[in-house]
């Protein structure tokens, strides 16, 4: 543990910070702002929509905010001797703007507006996407079906800290699609706002007017589908073109432009920066055996009743038992399966269980689509622990609306989208269930699934105890914690989970919530005037209450999204979770370096050119590396061993590709053809009876891409060694200073990482700060299946219980607390 303290990596985040002493006025002042009043007698929407058609081709940086008690809208322009434009409201009158002078109080405003003027957008975009944000041009599409534009539009907002001084800028963005129109549709009836591209092939806003037709092809947005399968990766290595479109190669630019802007009228941007320590972990990740189980500290049921609601009857029942059971058996899980007897859809509602058994439903269907089975167990689900499991082989190794056995339909009316499957969607065979990759697929959701239905269980039945379940969780959740998180009060009362809506707007929660917070010395009234206190924030959390509802519903979403620690020991402690509505992204250091060395590895270079030399020559090279400390003693050994058959493959390779006709490669492919032989010559040298490897060692495919870069001049090591030198990436690390805590990986790194490390900061309310607490609530197992949980383990107990009950804020062992 000491040694890891040691170890401090510097991780900047999108973020960025200024001070608010260190403003230099009278450059502030070379911003020229104007603000409208506006007539609040018109809605906010019906103001947003006419301001969009008024403003947002004509360039002009533009927020809605309001401006000494009188809402408006806020315009800067060039210089002082430009013409502030002239705006109409929607009665056809010159609204009359007044000049805003500069002062402290302005900054939010004024950093907000020079967002919206970074000239990073103009050659991307012209004029804004909706309140004055800047659109972004990401990337585009073209499929049979239809071609458009991926655009992001872009903001920023500012949160001072409790020293009024220190205020962060958070970076955030949201996705706009845009498609091809119609052309009998672009016209001033369509509503959503439209694209053209101009004569310099810049997309620009397009208002229509009179007698006027556009240039080329209309792009309007579309509704986002929240089912959409596809999000952009977070790094993707892959190669050059996809690590350009990873979201710290996309948002840096905007930052460093933002950074460059602002210093131009007078604020020192500086990004914000973790340093970061790792953090000690027991749970690992699971690489040995694929039939490992990944969740061992989980007491998995023993037996499980399965109903089969599949669409499809061409397998039966006992049939689809037969690779269930072959997955659990390679998985090591001993839970048996017993099989229910057929059961029509309109008589599961009378179905009789007790609260000790537990129900894994069969369908074969994705959810969603037409004559969707899912909702059928609605009411089951609120008598006895109940998962689905879809088995359908389609959905088990690719997407099945991408390869056209699902049909998106549109209703342009409703706008809605409609999943309607082929019937060859539901035309499957035993057969199917025979290849690598569906079986393994089929193992691992089996094993979420068993998991996630021992969970349920723990919650239906009061006869099973959480230290028998989760027996390495008995000395974090005790009856010394309570965590509030996701709406519910979370403790442990006679070795029993206890969850108790937490919504202070309904006094008969808050009652019972009372009941478990006095045995911790205070109350919901007490912990909210607390927050209110110790409020990280220059500004009061009422401020973030704001939205659409009555008073109690802000206060009630409010409340929701609090997670809040308390543990006692020798005296209380509470640490709250950051709610952070803007999550940082990560802006890993190296990126351009990083950038220019895989457009390396992308040279295609003619087959001479990958000519290797005389074996002494490659000997000095590992040599040099192993002095250097690059290789060790046991790498440049094996690579010694290996050096001839290596040179043989790669030159036989070659001889391949000439024959092929080919005149030049690239060397990742060159090295697949290569290595490809190795493996077979490797496994021809083994000892008769040893299992033949099914892929060269990646320590010796490692040392080889040393040697390689050497040889050739160019920086072929594997890419990924940039990925493990970022904290945060894998493991758990900490940054004790600024309370942050980011979750990554367990697994080594893959070329492509989905999606960005959790990050979350914590605050001590009340106590010292408790890392190793707050880190065993982080170090399970069996939230996500071979990783950390993202937040504390009991978030999960949490939305598994409001499965159970449909989403009603029902609580859990209230008769514990009332008795006890």
């Amino acid at each position: 543990m000491s040694n890891n303290n040691q170890i401090v990596r510097e991780l900047p985040l999108s973020h960025t910070i200024y001070l608010d002493s260190e403003i230099d006025a009278e450059k502030a002042k070379k911003l020229v702002v104007y603000h409208y009043p506006l007539n609040k007698s018109y809605r906010w929407k019906e103001w947003q929509e006419h301001l969009d058609t008024e403003l947002s081709n004509r360039y002009y940086p533009y927020l809605m905010r309001s401006y000494k008690g009188q809402f408006g809208l806020f315009v800067a322009v060039d210089s002082e001797t430009t013409k502030p434009p002239v705006i109409l409201n929607k009665d056809g009158m010159d609204i009359r703007p007044e000049k805003v002078q500069y002062s402290a109080e302005m900054n939010p405003i004024w950093i907000r507006l020079i967002m919206r003027k970074v000239s990073a957008f103009g050659t991307h975009c012209k004029g804004s996407h909706t309140l004055g944000r800047p659109l972004l041009k990401i990337d585009t599409w073209n499929t049979k079906k239809s071609r458009g534009v991926n655009a992001i539009s872009l903001d920023c907002r500012t949160q001072q800290r409790r020293d009024r001084n220190t205020t962060e800028v958070l970076l955030f963005h949201e996705n706009v699609p845009l498609r091809v129109l119609d052309s009998t549709k672009a016209n001033a009836e369509h509503r959503n706002s439209m694209w053209v591209y101009d004569k310099n092939n810049v997309l620009v806003r397009w208002i229509p007017k009179k007698g006027e037709k556009p240039s080329g092809p209309v792009y309007s947005e579309i509704r986002k589908n929240k089912n959409k399968r596809k999000q952009r990766a977070f790094i993707d290595l892959s190669n050059a073109d996809a690590f350009k479109g990873s979201w710290p190669c996309l948002l840096k630019p905007i930052q460093d432009e933002l950074i460059d802007k602002a210093q131009a009228y007078g604020f020192n941007l500086k990004p914000k920066i973790l340093n970061l320590k790792p953090l000690p972990l027991k749970t690992k990740y699971k690489q040995g055996p694929k039939t490992r189980n990944t969740m061992p500290s989980v007491a998995l049921l023993e037996k499980v009743l399965v109903l089969d609601l599949r669409f499809s009857k061409n397998i039966s029942a006992e049939q689809m038992l037969l690779p269930l059971n072959q997955a659990l058996s390679e998985k090591s899980i001993n839970t048996q399966l017993h099989l229910l007897p057929n059961c029509n859809p309109q008589d599961i509602d009378s179905l009789e269980f007790s609260k000790s058994d537990s129900i894994l439903v069969l369908l074969d269907q994705y959810p969603g689509v037409i004559e969707d089975h899912y909702p059928l167990t609605t009411k089951l689900r609120t008598k006895v622990a109940c998962q689905h499991i879809n088995v359908n082989p389609y959905d088990l190794d690719g997407d099945s609306i991408e390869a056209k056995l699902i049909n998106e339909i549109s209703d342009e009316e409703s706008d809605e989208t409609y999943l309607v499957p082929e019937d060859e969607y539901y035309n499957y065979t035993p057969s199917m269930f025979d290849t690598d990759g569906r079986m393994e697929a089929l193992k691992r959701n089996l094993e979420i699934v068993i998991k996630e239905l021992s969970i349920k269980h723990l919650l239906h039945d009061d006869q099973v105890k959480l230290s028998s379940m989760l027996p390495e969780e008995r000395d974090v959740l005790t009856e010394e914690l309570v965590v509030i998180t996701d709406g519910y009060l979370f403790t442990v009362l006679n070795d029993r989970p206890v969850l108790i809506p937490f919504n202070p707007t309904i006094s008969e929660h808050e009652k019972n919530c009372d009941l478990v917070l006095g045995k911790f010395n205070t109350s919901v009234k007490q912990l909210f005037a607390l927050l209110s206190k110790e409020w990280p924030y220059s500004y009061q959390p009422q401020v973030v209450m704001q939205g659409f509802g009555s008073d109690a519903e802000k206060y009630a979403r409010f409340a929701r999204r609090q997670t809040i620690v308390i543990h006692k020991a020798e005296s209380v402690s509470i640490y709250y979770q950051d709610p952070k509505y803007d999550t940082p992204h990560m802006l890993p250091n190296h990126l351009a370096e990083t950038l220019q060395e895989l457009q390396s590895q992308n040279i295609s270079m003619p087959l001479k050119q990958w000519q290797l030399p005389e074996r002494g020559v490659l000997e000095e090279h590992i040599s040099e590396l192993k002095e250097e400390s690059e290789l060790s003693d046991k790498s440049a050994n094996t690579l010694l061993t290996q050096l001839d058959d290596i040179k043989t493959c790669w030159h036989e390779a070659l001889g391949t590709l000439w024959q092929e006709n080919r005149s030049s490669i690239e060397y990742k492919e060159l090295k697949q053809h290569a290595f490809k032989a190795l493996l077979g010559v490797m496994n021809n040298k083994l000892p008769e009876g040893e299992m033949p490897k099914k892929i060269v060692s990646s320590s010796l495919s490692g040392s080889w891409a040393k040697v390689a870069s050497r040889v050739f001049g160019i920086p072929l090591q594997d890419i990924r060694a940039w990925l493990r030198d970022i904290p945060g990436i894998q493991r758990l690390w900490h940054d004790p200073e600024q309370g942050y805590y980011i979750v990554g990986s367990l697994a080594p790194p893959k070329l492509q990482l989905t999606r960005q490390p959790s990050i979350r900061q914590w605050h001590a309310l009340q106590g010292e700060m408790n890392t190793e607490l707050l880190a065993s609530l982080i170090d399970v197992d069996w939230v996500r299946s071979n990783q950390l949980a993202g937040n504390p383990c009991v978030a999960l107990l949490v939305r598994r219980w409001r499965d159970c009950q449909n989403g009603k804020e029902e609580a859990l062992g209230l008769g514990l607390v009332k008795h006890a």
